[in-house]
């Protein structure tokens, strides 16, 4: 199963209007989400969203479509899920896409890069849920200690926890 496409999507709630949400530094947010659809040759449809206030998910957007490269015309599977996580070299799918080489000067792991992959990786795992026939939840619920321990990136946080924990 191939990916076609990533499109996304800009919604935005006008909550300025009221001043709903707004505090003293946020004086007139919209409440905003760029939500990403991943198509695919089959017709299956992965999706994910992040949050953001109003023009955020202008950048946001253009983050994601310049990010698209590394999955359009790849097999799901084989290139994009099964390849998620080679932390030994750092060069799988997750790697290759929040390292991006000429995008890690806004980012990578901070910002408007992590909104941007977040929203992406959020698609990919609804699309790998939706393969299974399952919400996401119950799928991921379901999985063994170990096959959840292969899919996380302990990079950061080993000072709390360890894969061997």
């Amino acid at each position: 199963m191939k990916i076609v496409n990533i499109k996304v999507d800009d919604v935005r709630f006008p909550t300025s209007k009221h001043l709903d949400g707004s505090d003293a530094v946020h004086k007139f947010p919209d409440y905003s989400a760029a939500y990403v659809t991943i198509q695919t040759d089959s017709g299956l449809e992965g999706y994910g969203y992040t949050f953001s206030l109003g023009r955020g998910n202008e950048v946001i957007g253009a983050c994601v479509q310049a990010l698209s490269a590394h999955f359009i015309g790849k097999d799901f599977e084989t290139e994009v899920w099964d390849n998620m996580m080679r932390r030994g070299e750092n060069a799988g799918s997750y790697y290759s896409v929040c390292q991006d080489g000429q995008m890690r000067w806004i980012g990578p792991e901070k910002g408007v890069m992590a909104l941007a992959c977040g929203a992406i990786f959020n698609a990919v795992w609804d699309l790998r849920a939706r393969i299974e026939g399952k919400p996401l939840w119950e799928w991921v619920a379901a999985m063994s200690p170990e096959q959840l321990v292969e899919l996380i990136d302990f990079q950061h946080i080993t000072d709390y926890i360890t894969k061997e924990e």
